[in-house]
């Protein structure tokens, strides 16, 4: 894509472990009954990666429905949509003005429902090869998510509207926490379509404390390490997030979260904080330094895109690791792809491709067989490189 004159090269991969293998959701019918359904061969559209050829950095994009997403370039950051009026060929870009947006420092509370962590200490010297394997081992986290009626009824009770939401924030959430060797599955969606099971009041503590009630007697029903209520309505005091620090893998492994505003950005800056609470992590000072500009754990949330956990952050988690040892970490998904094959001539390279330039109309690449999304046998493209995805 062409951005204030200068070419910008999205380099993609498909998101991986987006959902997992047994991805669930719920319903409730006027009378109040449970409806689960296992929704099957939907459409994986999702990618994350970054600006070629530039540190710290990002993108989250999905093709669902022609280009949609999120990226940061030279420290401003980027909304792409298609236009409405258009055959999804075209595409608007716009500056996203987190700070004009959200002009308020919002805050977050804590529950010390789990393990509590005294001052942190870090030895560098006293060394195991099993503490460097824990360490250095892949995560999971299976992530349960319970939508309240108000969050229902904002999305004019529409489902298809609230799933290409909620895998929006799933895949930015993955690019957040993919950076310290954790993946989130979204493993069940539950929607409270007939009213609430809990009081969901602006309190944010009382509605904490109803979630986890309800949390700790239907989590057996409902196998998942971490769940957060996404509320639709305003909660008081400017606080929009409440999580139960180091708490994961547990009964009182939740969160609640204030997800009034259709800022899938927004929504995911508040997810992934109260998510490092749950994981040992606490708020950080407003002015702590981050590579991309903003911390996760920042003590003030707003609706600025953080990427990166600082330094004390990562202690934090690592001695929660340690100390804690969640066995639940290390459980990963059973792989799966939520789209059955991959499609050609939507500019990405896909598995089983070997370039991908678009529809023949659409194809420059004198290398590239737009049809088949093959190389042109005795061709010599060597400085093409067909991995990179130009949009």
């Amino acid at each position: 894509m062409i951005l204030n004159g200068e070419e910008i090269i999205l380099s993609l991969q498909k998101s991986k472990h987006l959902l997992g293998p047994d991805y669930t959701e719920t319903l409730y019918s006027p009378r109040g009954e449970e409806i689960t359904t296992k929704p099957e061969n939907m459409e994986h559209c999702y990618y994350k990666g970054n600006i070629l050829n530039e540190k710290n950095s990002v993108a989250s994009i999905s093709t669902c429905d022609g280009l949609r997403g999120y990226f940061a370039h030279h420290h401003q950051r980027y909304l792409i949509k298609p236009l409405k009026s258009t055959d999804e060929k075209e595409h608007a870009i716009f500056t996203s003005n987190q700070e004009e947006q959200d002009p308020a420092n919002h805050t977050c509370g804590v529950r010390s429902t789990g393990g509590k962590q005294g001052p942190i200490r870090i030895s560098r010297s006293v060394k195991s090869p099993e503490r460097e394997d824990f360490l250095r081992a892949q995560k999971y986290i299976d992530l349960y998510l319970v939508l309240d009626n108000a969050f229902y009824k904002n999305y004019n009770e529409n489902l298809t509207l609230i799933r290409s939401f909620v895998f929006d924030v799933m895949n930015l959430l993955n690019v957040i926490y993919n950076t310290i060797d954790v993946q989130v599955a979204l493993v069940g969606m539950e929607i409270w379509s007939d009213g609430d099971k809990i009081n969901v009041v602006p309190s944010g503590s009382t509605t904490f404390n109803n979630f986890l009630r309800w949390h700790s007697s239907n989590r057996r029903e409902k196998i998942h390490d971490h769940a957060q209520l996404l509320s639709g309505i305003s909660f008081n005091n400017r606080r929009v997030g409440l999580a139960a620090s180091n708490s994961l893998c547990s009964p009182s492994s939740i969160a609640v979260i204030e997800a009034k505003k259709k800022n899938n950005v927004a929504l995911v800056a508040v997810m992934s904080h109260e998510l490092g609470h749950v994981l040992g992590m606490p708020d950080v000072p407003f002015n702590t330094k981050c590579p991309s500009g903003s911390c996760v754990m920042n003590q003030y949330l707003s609706s600025k895109f953080p990427k990166d956990f600082s330094t004390s952050c990562r202690a934090h988690f690592e001695r929660y690791l340690l100390s804690q040892k969640p066995k639940c970490l290390l459980q990963a998904p059973i792989p799966t792809n939520i789209m059955t094959t991959p499609v050609c001539g939507n500019r990405l390279l896909e598995v089983g491709e070997d370039c991908d330039c678009g529809s023949p109309k659409e194809c420059t690449n004198l290398c590239c067989e737009a049809l088949k999304c093959k190389l042109k046998p005795g061709t010599d493209c060597g400085g093409d490189a067909p991995n990179h995805t130009r949009v």
